[in-house]
Protein backbone atom coordinates (compact mmCIF):
# COMPACT_ATOMS: atom_id res chain seq x y z
CA UNK A 1 0.00 0.00 0.00
CA UNK A 2 1.46 3.39 -0.92
CA UNK A 3 1.76 5.43 1.76
CA UNK A 4 -0.28 8.37 0.80
CA UNK A 5 -3.47 5.88 0.23
CA UNK A 6 -2.84 4.97 3.89
CA UNK A 7 -2.63 8.12 5.13
CA UNK A 8 -5.82 9.19 2.97
CA UNK A 9 -7.79 5.73 4.46
CA UNK A 10 -6.91 6.83 8.22
CA UNK A 11 -7.97 10.20 7.51
CA UNK A 12 -11.99 9.20 5.69
CA UNK A 13 -11.71 6.46 9.18
CA UNK A 14 -10.89 9.08 11.93
CA UNK A 15 -13.73 11.63 9.98
CA UNK A 16 -16.06 9.13 9.97
CA UNK A 17 -15.93 8.29 13.45
CA UNK A 18 -16.09 11.80 14.89
CA UNK A 19 -19.16 11.92 12.55
CA UNK A 20 -20.78 9.12 13.75
CA UNK A 21 -19.86 10.07 17.54
CA UNK A 22 -20.92 13.53 16.60
CA UNK A 23 -24.63 12.06 16.64
CA UNK A 24 -24.73 11.84 20.21
CA UNK A 25 -25.54 14.70 23.07
CA UNK A 26 -22.32 16.67 23.77
CA UNK A 27 -21.57 16.84 27.51
CA UNK A 28 -19.16 18.86 28.41
CA UNK A 29 -15.82 20.53 27.47
CA UNK A 30 -12.09 20.37 29.88
CA UNK A 31 -9.08 21.64 28.80
CA UNK A 32 -5.92 20.56 30.58
CA UNK A 33 -1.89 20.34 30.83
CA UNK A 34 0.30 17.70 30.48
CA UNK A 35 3.58 17.91 32.59
CA UNK A 36 5.60 15.34 32.29
CA UNK A 37 8.73 13.74 29.56
CA UNK A 38 9.82 12.51 26.15
CA UNK A 39 11.33 9.43 24.82
CA UNK A 40 12.43 7.76 21.42
CA UNK A 41 13.34 4.26 20.06
CA UNK A 42 15.35 4.25 17.15
CA UNK A 43 18.73 2.79 16.09
CA UNK A 44 20.50 4.98 18.99
CA UNK A 45 17.82 4.48 21.35
CA UNK A 46 16.32 0.60 21.01
CA UNK A 47 14.68 0.59 24.04
CA UNK A 48 11.40 3.24 24.28
CA UNK A 49 12.08 4.40 28.09
CA UNK A 50 15.61 4.06 28.31
CA UNK A 51 16.29 6.42 31.40
CA UNK A 52 19.73 7.85 29.58
CA UNK A 53 17.52 9.06 27.33
CA UNK A 54 14.26 10.75 29.00
CA UNK A 55 13.67 14.30 28.84
CA UNK A 56 11.11 16.80 30.22
CA UNK A 57 8.37 17.45 28.37
CA UNK A 58 4.90 19.27 28.49
CA UNK A 59 1.50 20.26 26.21
CA UNK A 60 -1.90 21.54 26.70
CA UNK A 61 -5.28 19.83 25.51
CA UNK A 62 -8.58 20.66 24.60
CA UNK A 63 -11.02 17.55 25.20
CA UNK A 64 -15.01 17.40 24.60
CA UNK A 65 -17.19 14.67 25.92
CA UNK A 66 -19.70 13.75 23.96
CA UNK A 67 -20.58 10.76 26.86
CA UNK A 68 -19.14 9.17 29.66
CA UNK A 69 -17.02 6.75 27.51
CA UNK A 70 -16.23 8.59 24.62
CA UNK A 71 -14.66 12.02 23.78
CA UNK A 72 -12.36 13.45 21.16
CA UNK A 73 -9.25 15.44 22.13
CA UNK A 74 -6.50 17.63 20.21
CA UNK A 75 -3.24 18.01 22.49
CA UNK A 76 -0.45 19.99 21.65
CA UNK A 77 2.90 18.58 23.17
CA UNK A 78 6.47 19.61 23.32
CA UNK A 79 9.46 18.10 24.24
CA UNK A 80 13.10 16.77 23.90
CA UNK A 81 14.61 13.41 22.38
CA UNK A 82 17.77 12.37 22.06
CA UNK A 83 20.05 9.36 21.37
CA UNK A 84 23.74 8.54 21.45
CA UNK A 85 25.98 4.84 20.89
CA UNK A 86 27.81 5.24 23.93
CA UNK A 87 25.45 4.14 26.10
CA UNK A 88 25.06 1.12 23.74
CA UNK A 89 25.37 -2.68 25.22
CA UNK A 90 26.90 -3.70 21.72
CA UNK A 91 30.28 -2.70 20.03
CA UNK A 92 29.12 -2.64 16.80
CA UNK A 93 27.13 0.44 17.80
CA UNK A 94 29.63 1.71 20.17
CA UNK A 95 32.09 1.85 17.06
CA UNK A 96 29.42 3.61 15.07
CA UNK A 97 29.71 6.35 17.76
CA UNK A 98 26.71 8.32 16.35
CA UNK A 99 24.40 10.47 18.26
CA UNK A 100 21.42 13.28 17.39
CA UNK A 101 18.93 15.33 19.27
CA UNK A 102 16.08 17.17 18.70
CA UNK A 103 12.84 19.08 19.97
CA UNK A 104 9.59 17.57 18.92
CA UNK A 105 6.06 19.69 18.20
CA UNK A 106 3.44 17.30 18.12
CA UNK A 107 -0.20 18.45 17.25
CA UNK A 108 -2.36 15.26 17.83
CA UNK A 109 -6.42 15.22 17.18
CA UNK A 110 -7.57 11.89 19.33
CA UNK A 111 -10.84 9.75 20.20
CA UNK A 112 -10.54 8.40 24.13
CA UNK A 113 -12.62 5.25 25.16
CA UNK A 114 -13.13 5.31 29.12
CA UNK A 115 -13.40 1.84 30.17
CA UNK A 116 -16.12 2.87 32.79
CA UNK A 117 -18.52 5.09 32.88
CA UNK A 118 -16.65 8.32 34.00
CA UNK A 119 -17.73 12.46 34.58
CA UNK A 120 -15.74 15.17 35.66
CA UNK A 121 -17.43 16.75 38.81
CA UNK A 122 -19.71 13.76 39.26
CA UNK A 123 -18.95 11.52 42.28
CA UNK A 124 -20.85 8.91 40.98
CA UNK A 125 -18.21 8.35 38.41
CA UNK A 126 -15.23 9.52 39.81
CA UNK A 127 -12.60 6.92 37.98
CA UNK A 128 -11.64 5.24 34.75
CA UNK A 129 -8.50 3.82 32.84
CA UNK A 130 -8.92 4.56 29.26
CA UNK A 131 -7.33 4.46 25.90
CA UNK A 132 -6.52 6.99 22.93
CA UNK A 133 -5.79 7.14 19.41
CA UNK A 134 -5.92 9.37 16.43
CA UNK A 135 -3.39 11.13 14.37
CA UNK A 136 -0.34 13.32 15.14
CA UNK A 137 1.61 15.42 12.77
CA UNK A 138 5.25 16.22 14.34
CA UNK A 139 7.80 18.62 13.57
CA UNK A 140 11.55 17.86 14.69
CA UNK A 141 15.01 18.93 13.39
CA UNK A 142 18.00 16.53 14.27
CA UNK A 143 21.49 17.81 15.41
CA UNK A 144 24.47 16.76 16.66
CA UNK A 145 27.60 18.33 17.53
CA UNK A 146 30.92 18.09 15.93
CA UNK A 147 34.21 20.08 17.61
CA UNK A 148 31.89 22.06 19.93
CA UNK A 149 29.72 23.42 17.26
CA UNK A 150 25.79 22.25 16.41
CA UNK A 151 24.59 20.88 13.49
CA UNK A 152 21.35 20.25 11.40
CA UNK A 153 21.67 17.02 9.76
CA UNK A 154 18.74 16.84 7.50
CA UNK A 155 20.69 19.48 5.24
CA UNK A 156 23.80 17.45 5.00
CA UNK A 157 22.78 14.15 3.80
CA UNK A 158 24.83 12.44 5.75
CA UNK A 159 23.57 9.09 4.34
CA UNK A 160 23.44 10.53 0.59
CA UNK A 161 19.40 10.23 0.25
CA UNK A 162 17.52 12.87 -0.63
CA UNK A 163 16.70 15.58 2.34
CA UNK A 164 13.76 13.85 4.16
CA UNK A 165 10.96 16.18 5.43
CA UNK A 166 10.75 17.52 8.47
CA UNK A 167 7.21 17.60 8.93
CA UNK A 168 5.64 14.04 9.39
CA UNK A 169 2.36 11.95 10.29
CA UNK A 170 1.88 9.65 13.01
CA UNK A 171 -0.58 7.06 14.71
CA UNK A 172 -0.79 7.90 18.97
CA UNK A 173 -1.41 4.89 20.44
CA UNK A 174 -1.97 5.47 24.56
CA UNK A 175 -3.74 5.10 27.58
CA UNK A 176 -4.03 6.36 31.08
CA UNK A 177 -5.87 6.66 33.74
CA UNK A 178 -8.64 9.26 35.58
CA UNK A 179 -9.68 10.47 38.49
CA UNK A 180 -12.26 13.60 39.40
CA UNK A 181 -11.37 15.62 42.08
CA UNK A 182 -14.67 17.87 41.93
CA UNK A 183 -14.37 19.88 39.21
CA UNK A 184 -10.77 19.46 38.21
CA UNK A 185 -9.44 16.17 37.12
CA UNK A 186 -5.96 14.56 37.83
CA UNK A 187 -4.45 11.78 35.50
CA UNK A 188 -1.61 9.72 34.78
CA UNK A 189 -0.99 8.90 30.87
CA UNK A 190 1.86 7.79 28.44
CA UNK A 191 1.31 8.33 24.72
CA UNK A 192 3.65 6.37 22.33
CA UNK A 193 3.71 7.69 18.50
CA UNK A 194 4.59 4.99 15.48
CA UNK A 195 6.27 7.31 12.66
CA UNK A 196 6.46 6.68 9.49
CA UNK A 197 9.63 7.81 9.20
CA UNK A 198 13.26 6.27 9.82
CA UNK A 199 14.89 9.83 10.24
CA UNK A 200 13.90 10.98 13.24
CA UNK A 201 17.72 9.84 13.98
CA UNK A 202 19.16 10.68 10.60
CA UNK A 203 19.90 7.46 10.47
CA UNK A 204 18.23 4.71 8.62
CA UNK A 205 20.22 2.91 6.00
CA UNK A 206 23.93 2.27 4.62
CA UNK A 207 26.77 4.32 4.47
CA UNK A 208 27.26 6.68 1.13
CA UNK A 209 30.06 6.86 -1.06
CA UNK A 210 31.90 9.47 1.15
CA UNK A 211 33.87 10.94 -2.14
CA UNK A 212 30.49 12.19 -3.56
CA UNK A 213 29.20 12.94 0.16
CA UNK A 214 32.59 14.94 0.21
CA UNK A 215 31.74 16.69 -3.21
CA UNK A 216 28.34 17.66 -2.81
CA UNK A 217 28.16 18.66 0.83
CA UNK A 218 31.73 19.48 2.11
CA UNK A 219 33.78 17.76 5.27
CA UNK A 220 31.16 18.67 7.60
CA UNK A 221 29.05 16.21 6.52
CA UNK A 222 31.66 13.32 5.67
CA UNK A 223 32.82 13.99 9.24
CA UNK A 224 29.03 13.52 10.70
CA UNK A 225 27.90 10.71 8.18
CA UNK A 226 31.26 8.11 9.53
CA UNK A 227 31.77 8.20 12.90
CA UNK A 228 33.08 5.07 13.52
CA UNK A 229 36.50 4.92 15.99
CA UNK A 230 37.66 1.94 13.42
CA UNK A 231 37.65 4.67 10.10
CA UNK A 232 40.01 6.77 12.66
CA UNK A 233 41.88 4.18 13.08
CA UNK A 234 45.33 4.53 11.01
CA UNK A 235 46.50 0.97 11.05
CA UNK A 236 43.11 -0.25 10.30
CA UNK A 237 43.39 -2.51 6.89
CA UNK A 238 39.53 -3.04 6.62
CA UNK A 239 37.78 -1.14 3.33
CA UNK A 240 36.25 1.69 3.72
CA UNK A 241 32.22 2.38 5.08
CA UNK A 242 30.53 2.40 1.69
CA UNK A 243 27.50 0.48 1.85
CA UNK A 244 27.83 -1.06 5.06
CA UNK A 245 25.01 -0.85 7.47
CA UNK A 246 24.63 2.80 9.38
CA UNK A 247 21.03 1.55 10.65
CA UNK A 248 17.97 -0.31 9.93
CA UNK A 249 15.26 0.96 7.32
CA UNK A 250 13.09 -1.61 8.11
CA UNK A 251 12.14 -0.54 11.34
CA UNK A 252 10.60 2.87 11.95
CA UNK A 253 11.30 5.25 14.38
CA UNK A 254 9.03 5.68 17.48
CA UNK A 255 8.88 8.79 20.06
CA UNK A 256 6.78 9.15 23.26
CA UNK A 257 5.03 11.80 25.80
CA UNK A 258 3.73 10.69 29.00
CA UNK A 259 3.56 12.24 32.69
CA UNK A 260 0.85 13.63 34.93
CA UNK A 261 -2.31 15.44 33.99
CA UNK A 262 -4.30 18.15 35.18
CA UNK A 263 -7.79 19.13 33.36
CA UNK A 264 -10.60 21.72 34.29
CA UNK A 265 -14.63 21.31 33.51
CA UNK A 266 -15.69 23.98 31.34
CA UNK A 267 -19.56 23.79 31.57
CA UNK A 268 -20.96 26.66 33.79
CA UNK A 269 -21.55 25.96 37.21
CA UNK A 270 -25.20 26.48 37.20
CA UNK A 271 -25.99 23.96 34.46
CA UNK A 272 -23.69 21.62 37.33
CA UNK A 273 -25.64 22.61 40.49
CA UNK A 274 -28.91 22.67 39.50
CA UNK A 275 -30.95 19.14 40.19
CA UNK A 276 -32.67 18.93 36.84
CA UNK A 277 -28.80 18.85 35.20
CA UNK A 278 -27.40 17.39 37.77
CA UNK A 279 -29.26 14.08 37.52
CA UNK A 280 -28.68 13.72 33.85
CA UNK A 281 -28.27 10.59 32.08
CA UNK A 282 -26.34 10.36 28.69
CA UNK A 283 -25.68 7.77 26.54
Amino acid sequence: MHLKSFYTKLLMLFAGVLLLLSSAKAQYNEVGLLIGGSSYKGELAPQLFKSDFNHLAGGVFFRHNWNRHWSWKVAINYGKISGDDAYSDYGFERDRNLSFYTNVLDISPMIEFNFFPYETGNYYYPFTPYLFTGISVFKFNPMAQLNGEEYELQPLTTEGQQPYKRLQLAVPIGGGIKFSVGRIGIGLEVGARRTYTDYLDDVSSVYPDLGILLASKGATAVALSDRSFSSRDSSNTIPGPYLKQRGNSQDKDWYVFGGVTLYFRLTSLLRDICKPFKNRRYI
